[in-house]
Formats: structure tokens, C-alpha cells, sequence
């Protein structure tokens, strides 16, 4: 039957998408905040992994709950790996994250950076008004975080303290 095909069914289904949903959020709370914060490649394949562990386990007769907790063990202990070794190593940083982009500076889009991270000039001035600037010349520049977002650096931000021209020029040095 398509619709219904039996109470025991349901209440297999129903059992166990509460307790895999509380085992998940119990070993996402153990490996800390990294685990679910802002997403970076790596954290997005976990994610993307660990729902389908708990959808399997969910829906699928044949799964064992001691294998999908085991699943989702590994899968965060290799995360909190991976992002430990970033955080010491600077070749594990390099391989597993992203670095920012300058796509907007002084007045110029770079266009070989909108090209190479595949964003267009409209992107760049959706967001400049989303941050309620109205006009580009208000910018000083946009750069394309690691995890996705734009930041945009409005020019009076950027003109009234030196200090900030270390942020752009962090940029600068990795898009060489």
C-alpha cells in the first residue's frame, strides 16, 4: 500500500526520528559550536552526510540505531579533527579553507575574481544594498567570505581609520 501500511510502521518511523534527532543533537552539542555554525565546504559534506545517515535510519526497516549513532560519531569526530588541524597546521588551513576574495575595490569591480568565484556585479550590488547603501561610491570594497557571505566595507568605515587598510590588504596578499 502507498498510503498506509501499518500502526507498527509508523510508530517504527516516529521512534526512531525522535531518538536519532536527540542523539544527533546530543553529539553536535559534544563536538561544540564548529559543528553547526557557519559552513564552510567540509562542515557542508558533514551536514549534508548526517541527514542522510538520519534519514536512512528514519525511514529505512534495516538500520541498527548503534551503527547510525556510530555514522554520526565518525562524521563529527572527523570534522573536529579536520578543523583542530587547521587551526595548527597551516597547510591543513590551506587545503580545507577557502580564502576571502576581493571582488569590489575603490571603485572597480575585479572582474577576474567575479569570474573565478562565479559572482556576478549583480550579487556584489545586492548586497551593497542589503548592507543600505545606496550608491557604490559609498564602498570601499566587497569581499567574498570563505563561507559564502559578502562583507562589504563602506568607504567612510574604510577612510576614517588606517587601521582598517590591513583587512584589505590581507585580501590583496592571497588574491596575489
Amino acid at each position: 500500500m502507498i498510503f498506509f501500511q501499518s500502526w507498527d510502521e509508523l510508530s517504527r518511523v516516529a521512534m526512531t526520528a525522535v531518538l536519532t534527532y536527540i542523539l544527533c543533537v546530543a553529539l553536535i552539542s559534544f563536538f561544540g559550536k564548529r559543528a553547526s555554525a557557519k559552513m564552510n565546504n567540509f562542515d557542508w559534506i558533514v551536514t549534508v552526510a548526517m541527514g542522510s545517515i538520519l534519514g536512512s535510519s528514519v525511514l529505512l526497516k534495516k538500520v541498527v540505531l548503534a551503527e547510525v549513532l556510530l555514522g554520526l560519531f565518525i562524521l563529527l569526530g572527523l570534522q573536529f579533527l579536520f578543523n583542530k588541524l587547521s587551526a595548527y597546521f597551516e597547510v591543513s588551513r590551506r587545503v580545507m579553507k577557502k580564502s576571502p576574495a576581493l571582488l569590489y575595490f575603490n571603485g572597480e569591480y575585479i572582474d577576474k575574481a567575479l569570474q573565478h568565484e562565479r559572482v556576478t556585479r549583480d550579487e556584489v550590488r545586492t548586497s551593497i544594498r542589503s548592507r543600505g547603501l545606496i550608491d557604490e561610491k559609498d564602498v570601499s570594497a566587497v569581499i567574498l567570505e570563505p563561507n559564502g557571505e559578502l562583507s562589504v566595507i563602506p568607504a567612510s568605515f574604510h577612510r576614517c581609520d588606517d587601521r582598517n587598510d590591513e583587512v584589505i590588504k590581507n585580501v590583496l596578499k592571497r588574491d596575489g
